[in-house]
C-alpha cells in the first residue's frame, strides 16, 4: 500500500463528529450510550476536548452511520426541512453514475430529487437547473431557501443552505476527479453577521440577496467526463460521508492548481517539460512524479486532461473551426488533434460538436 501523506482524505476535525452527535442528542437519543458501543480513540462530547483535533475518517463514518440509522435521515445533520430516507443517497448515485458528463449527471440528479419530493407532496423545482450563459460561464441552480429549510433565523438559514451547496460541490469534485471551477456563489439570504465564514467555506466570491441560490462556474466543467464506475462508487459509499463534509483541497489538489497556473490559459505554445515544471514548483522531478502518483495521475495525464478541458470548451463555440481549435491546443497537425480527442472521448471533434449542437450546421474544415 502506498504511503499517502496524512490529509483530510483520511482524517476529520473532531468538531464534525461532535456536531452529528448533538443532532442525535437533540432528538432524545443517549449519545453517551451510543459512544460506548463504538471503539473510538476519543470522546467527541468530553468536556475540554480539542474540537480542532483530528479523528480517523473510519471512526467518523461509524458515528455518522449509527446516527443516520437512528434518525432514518441522510441529510448530513444539516437540519433540512425534508428528511432524506436511508438509502436515498446511494440510489441517487446509482441513478447518475453512468452519465457521460457532469452536465448530464446534474440534470439527472435534479430529476431524481424532484421525483422523490413529489412522493411526499413536497414542492419541487421544475426549472431547468443549468443555464449556459454564453460567455464561458454557466449557472447551476439549487432549490430556494424556503424549499430547503424553514428556520426563521437568517444565520441558521444561510449557513444550512451554504453547507448544502458546499457538500454538492465536493460531490461534483469526486464525480469528475478534479475541483469544480466555481467563480462565484449566489445566495438568496441577506448579508449575515459573518460574511468571512462563507468566503472561507467556498474560497471564491460570495454574493448575498440574489434571486436564486446558484453556482457560477466555468462552462467547461459541465463537459468534464464522469470518471467513476459502480465499483469505485461502492468504495465511495463505504467511506461516506466524511469526504463530502470536509474540503478536499489539500496540498495535492493545490499542486494541480499550481501546475495549471504555470501552464497558463494559452496552450498554443509548447507545454513545459516535466523538468521545467518541477523547477517552477521548486521540487525535484522525482518528488513531482511521486506526488502526482499519490493523486493517481501522471504528468502526461495532466497534460491530456488539461487539453481535453480546453478542447471541449472551444468546441462548444461554433464560430471556431476545428482546425483553429487544434492550433489553439498546440497541435502541429489537425490529424494529431483528431486522434487525441477520439482517444480522450471516444468521438472525433466533429462528432462531439454535432452531439452538443445537433441543430447547427457544422463546418468541419
Amino acid at each position: 500500500m502506498r504511503n499517502i501523506h496524512p490529509s483530510h482524505r483520511d482524517r476529520v476535525p473532531l468538531k464534525y463528529a461532535r456536531n452529528i452527535l448533538l443532532v442525535a442528542e437533540a432528538q432524545g437519543y443517549d449519545c453517551e450510550e451510543l459512544l460506548r458501543t463504538l471503539d473510538l480513540p476519543v470522546n467527541p462530547l468530553a468536556p475540554g476536548v480539542d474540537l480542532d483535533g483530528l479523528i480517523g475518517a473510519h471512526h467518523y463514518s461509524q458515528i455518522y452511520r449509527r446516527v443516520m440509522w437512528l434518525l432514518q435521515d441522510e441529510s448530513f445533520g444539516l437540519g433540512l426541512d425534508q428528511r432524506t430516507p436511508a438509502g436515498s443517497f446511494r440510489m441517487l448515485c446509482l441513478f447518475i453514475i453512468h452519465c457521460e458528463t457532469l452536465e448530464q449527471a446534474l440534470e439527472r440528479a435534479a430529476e431524481f430529487i424532484n421525483f422523490c419530493r413529489s412522493l411526499t407532496a413536497t414542492s419541487h423545482n421544475d426549472r431547468f437547473p443549468i443555464q449556459r450563459l454564453g460567455n464561458g460561464t454557466a449557472l447551476y441552480r439549487f432549490p430556494d431557501n424556503a424549499d430547503l429549510v424553514t428556520a426563521n433565523d437568517i444565520n441558521t438559514t444561510s449557513t444550512t443552505v451554504a453547507h448544502t451547496m458546499a457538500i454538492w460541490r465536493r460531490f461534483c469534485h469526486w464525480l469528475i476527479g478534479k475541483p469544480l471551477d466555481v467563480i462565484a456563489i449566489h445566495l438568496q439570504a441577506d448579508v449575515p453577521e459573518r460574511t468571512d465564514y462563507f468566503t472561507d467555506l467556498f474560497a471564491c466570491e460570495v454574493q448575498f440577496g440574489c434571486e436564486e441560490n446558484a453556482f457560477v462556474l466555468a462552462e467547461f466543467c459541465l463537459d468534464c467526463p464522469l470518471i467513476h464506475t459502480e465499483e469505485s462508487l461502492q468504495k465511495f459509499l463505504r467511506n461516506a460521508p466524511f469526504h463530502l463534509l470536509v474540503s478536499q483541497d489539500d496540498d495535492d489538489s493545490s499542486l494541480l492548481s499550481q501546475m495549471k497556473r504555470i501552464v497558463g490559459p494559452d496552450l498554443s505554445h509548447e507545454f513545459p517539460s516535466v523538468v521545467v515544471m518541477a523547477e517552477h514548483l521548486n521540487m525535484s522531478v522525482r518528488t513531482l512524479r511521486r506526488r502526482l502518483n499519490e493523486l493517481d495521475t501522471t504528468y502526461q495525464q495532466f497534460k491530456d486532461e488539461l487539453r481535453q478541458e480546453h478542447a471541449t470548451r472551444w468546441l462548444n463555440q461554433p464560430e471556431l473551426k476545428i482546425n483553429a481549435v487544434s492550433a489553439l491546443l498546440g497541435f502541429d497537425e489537425p490529424s494529431a488533434f483528431h486522434r487525441s480527442f477520439k482517444k480522450w472521448t471516444g468521438m472525433t471533434p466533429g462528432e462531439y460538436r454535432a452531439s452538443r449542437q445537433p441543430n447547427i450546421m457544422i463546418n468541419k474544415a
